[in-house]
């Protein structure tokens, strides 16, 4: 199926992003490859190499969000 058609509905889906926020920044959400590994300093570890950018794309119709982390 196409990520310009809405998977529910089939309406008309277009593309966005849900940020991350952080301290005094905002980024683009990523997915990491693997189960959480937590960090010495609090939080998780985060292998640069094992990041993928999410995209997500949003139903005009229905409202419906799906998310791909494209390789």
């Amino acid at each position: 199926m196409s990520k310009t058609t809405c998977a529910k509905c089939g309406g008309r889906m277009e593309q966005g992003f849900v940020p991350d926020a952080g301290q005094h920044a905002s980024n683009v959400s990523v997915w990491v490859e693997g189960a959480p590994l937590k960090s010495f300093w609090g939080g998780v570890k985060v292998k640069r190499e094992a990041q993928r950018r999410i995209e997500t794309w949003r139903c005009g119709r229905c409202h419906y969000l799906e998310s791909y982390a494209p390789g």
